[in-house]
């Protein structure tokens, strides 16, 4: 099995992915860590690489790696012929030439070219809509860093999409590299101009632009652009109740004051809660929305018979000690406490075995599945 490891990879503050963000809103600073899908991704990135599905974890992550394979010689054959002379890197780091002070770079899934034509290639493991090459930053950033580091005249460019069956393709001309660097100039000043006043505790609604992608920003919790939309919100049902002065928690200690904006605070969330449910209940009827997808959460799972889904879980591979450690002796905690267990690659398949077979001997009683939206 050959592996390699992208978790030590170095970020830019403002690299090529997060632009699009920085482009709605100069104020953007996204979150720091993994999630879920972000670490599937990584998995399947690496393996890529390498051209090795060994150390995937599950029939779907092996399903998209191989679709991948298909699409990226699709795209090859369809811009050089197939790859007869043509010279392929992948993982490839592309450092910026811009005017402004921040280094940026990026690192591209692949990067080819044969003659004056190039071609670069960026790997989509999600579910999320991408915008076409012309119209994304991310494109946009990579192929003007290619353009300054090479001589190339033409440069194609493909998102790989599987989970959405797409490729996105488009064309750029070494003539364009001059726009491409200004616009991904100004997005970035105007950025190292912003991102400091939330430090300086300087930053003002006029510096910020609330978007959907707001809950991956970093300063989401106490941001005063949120904070105004609120406040319209209340001021439409209960205009009466808004006090003078600050609202912001950290700045409001008079009793009557923070009194009548807890009142606000929850007929904001009473009025947050019924738009995503409404929100919710449109995608799940099929309405597909620009920014947001509709997301599982699964289903609620009870246990009717904990002493049978002991044993089950002792026949699935835990040791006695191991499944008294889950003292509520919950599918939850044994299934966790079987994925930590179990041999890499594996580990999936163990915990369904377990779950599927609580299922079907009634040990165990699944809800009905629960959904949520989140940004694309």
């Amino acid at each position: 099995m050959t592996t390699v490891d992208h978790s030590d990879r170095a970020h830019a503050e403002f690299g090529p992915s997060s632009l699009k963000y920085v482009s709605l809103c100069a104020g953007y600073h996204g979150k720091d860590g993994n999630n879920a899908a972000s670490i599937i991704g990584t998995r399947i990135h690496e393996a890529l690489e390498v051209r090795d599905p060994s150390a995937l974890e599950s029939d779907e992550e092996v399903q998209i790696y191989s679709r991948m394979i298909e699409e990226e010689d699709e795209v090859f054959t369809n811009v050089f012929g197939g790859t007869d002379g043509v010279t392929i890197q992948r993982e490839n780091r592309l450092v910026l030439d811009l005017d402004c002070q921040t280094p940026t770079f990026g690192t591209s899934d692949i990067v080819a070219y044969k003659g004056n034509v190039g071609l670069q290639i960026d790997y989509k493991t999600g579910i999320s809509k991408i915008d076409e090459p012309r119209k994304n930053w991310q494109a946009k950033a990579y192929v003007l860093a290619m353009f300054q580091s090479t001589e190339l005249e033409t440069i194609h460019f493909a998102f790989l999409v599987p989970k959405r069956d797409e490729i996105l393709t488009g064309t750029f001309e070494r003539s364009e590299m001059d726009q491409l660097r200004k616009e991904i100039s100004d997005v970035i000043r105007k950025a190292e101009t912003t991102r400091p006043k939330w430090e300086n505790k300087s930053i003002d609604i006029d510096d910020l632009n609330p978007t959907v992608n707001c809950r991956f920003c970093r300063h989401e919790e106490h941001c005063p652009a949120l904070g105004a939309v609120a406040i319209e919100v209340a001021k439409r049902y209960r205009p009466d109740l808004l006090p003078d002065g600050p609202i912001a928690s950290g700045e409001v200690d008079d009793p009557a004051a923070i009194e009548k904006l807890y009142v606000v605070a929850k007929i904001v969330e009473n009025w947050a809660s019924g738009i995503k449910h409404k929100a919710t209940g449109m995608a799940h009827d099929g309405v597909e929305f620009d920014s947001l997808k509709l997301r599982s959460m699964g289903s609620l799972k009870k246990t009717l018979e904990k002493n049978y889904l002991a044993q089950l879980a002792i026949k699935h591979g835990l040791g006695l000690d191991e499944v008294i450690e889950a003292a509520d002796l919950t599918m939850g905690q044994l299934s966790k406490a079987l994925h930590e267990k179990s041999p890499k690659g594996k580990k999936s398949f163990v915990v369904d075995s377990f779950e599927k077979e609580a299922i079907d001997l009634n040990i165990v009683e699944v809800g009905p599945t629960r959904y949520t939206l989140s940004s694309r």
